[in-house]
């Protein structure tokens, strides 16, 4: 099969990370794939050509320019004539949607669109986001299968109209053959930081944005640090610099204790050096990338309960609610407590469920069986895929 995949942009983010070590993992068959993207070559442009699969860049830089960007599509689209487009978030699904519209159905490839967004509140995007939305909703009917990286995400969006019929559930997936423990793992990351190799580091690994709550992380910092734990923070990802963290982090005099750290390449060399992860987002979040690296590393985790969290933490680790520092901070403070034997026992039942669940052949697989049903409306049966379970689903959303 001939695979092309419309992103909104080849810039760093937990989607495109994904779609770069997904084509990463496929081996030769990546060639058989092609990437495009609305705008112009980001930072993971080059790591996917690295694959061997093609990426063609549209040059899109504004709104105005957005029906530039469709006409060029299209006409790729026919030369290349692909046998399924697949759609990566809410820009690149429409789109994919629009590259292909109006063409006679026999002539049509599959249609596939691929969301990795969490809507906990629709009012927490902005106006432009809520009228693709919309878009979206009126335009499903059209589109062969809808695959969500997390439960929690299908419930809200057909919530809003998208079709429930063509939904199926592809999880994201870590390469636990690259996130795994490392015994050298402290000892780099503290180098790294400048920190002693005896704090308790607690870490997360995500770009500033208010849906991630940075600004709770260094509250919880600030509680552990008054109740006498000796905690140091690890913030990991592009814009941390004066960010409102990094303001809170000056205001309650936590300068000595949390590290910022630019965006990096190579996570899964400073994750194994974490000994706990904290993902404080407030929503957004449909199945956070960073926490099944992090369980990948035998790094256990708490979250907050967005998205599908609880499903990918299990028992491994704690959930506590979002925007709720005491709480973060409390179950910090309960495992450690607990001491390191117990902390690394979780962190070993965190690396077994993500190798048993969340691996990168559970998901490649998934993705084949996508595609034939896209094309043909076979029913996916793979063992990392399935059609929503609407009782359970009702318990989990």
């Amino acid at each position: 099969m001939k695979i092309t995949h419309v992103v909104t942009s080849t810039n760093i983010g937990g989607a495109q990370i994904m779609l770069q070590r997904y084509l990463a993992a496929l081996g030769p068959e990546a060639a058989q794939h092609e990437v495009v993207s609305l705008m112009d070559d980001g930072s993971i442009a080059g790591p996917i050509r690295e694959t061997g699969c093609r990426v063609t860049s549209l040059g899109m830089i504004s709104p105005l320019s957005t029906l530039t960007a469709v006409r060029r599509l299209r006409a790729h689209l026919r030369r290349s004539a692909p046998d399924v487009v697949h759609g990566w978030m809410y820009h690149g699904c429409l789109a994919a949607w629009a590259g292909v519209a109006g063409r006679r159905r026999a002539a049509r490839p599959g249609l596939v669109w691929g969301i990795h967004h969490s809507l906990q509140d629709v009012a927490n995007e902005n106006r432009t986001t809520r009228a693709m939305l919309r878009m979206m909703a009126r335009v499903a009917p059209g589109v062969n299968l809808i695959t969500y990286c997390s439960n929690a995400s299908r419930v809200q969006h057909e919530a809003i109209g998208l079709a429930r019929a063509r939904a199926v559930l592809i999880p994201n997936a870590v390469d636990t053959d690259v996130f795994r423990p490392d015994p050298d793992g402290r000892a780099r990351l503290c180098d790294m930081i400048g920190v002693r190799d005896d704090r308790i580091l607690i870490g997360n690994a995500a770009r500033n944005h208010p849906m991630k709550d940075h600004v709770s992380m260094v509250r919880a910092i600030g509680i552990l640090r008054s109740q006498g734990h000796d905690v140091h923070g690890v913030m990991i990802g592009a814009g941390h610099t004066g960010s409102a963290a990094e303001a809170e982090m000056h205001k309650l005099g936590l300068s000595d204790r949390i590290s910022m750290v630019p965006a990096r390449n190579d996570i899964h060399a400073l994750m194994p050096g974490l000994d706990l992860f904290l993902l404080s987002s407030a929503w957004g979040e449909a199945f956070p990338l960073a926490v099944c690296e992090a369980m990948a590393c035998e790094v256990p985790a708490v979250a907050t309960d967005v998205g599908d969290c609880a499903y990918l933490i299990g028992d491994t680790g704690h959930i506590v609610p979002p925007g709720n520092p005491a709480a973060q901070a409390a179950k910090i403070a309960q495992m450690i407590k607990g001491g390191s034997a117990h902390c690394m026992q979780m962190g070993k039942a965190a690396r077994a469920r993500v190798s048993a669940l969340f691996s990168t052949p559970h998901y490649i697989e998934a993705h084949r069986a996508a595609y034939r049903q896209a094309i043909d409306g076979s029913t996916v049966t793979t063992s990392a895929t399935r059609p929503i379970d609407l009782a359970r689903a009702g318990k989990e959303g």
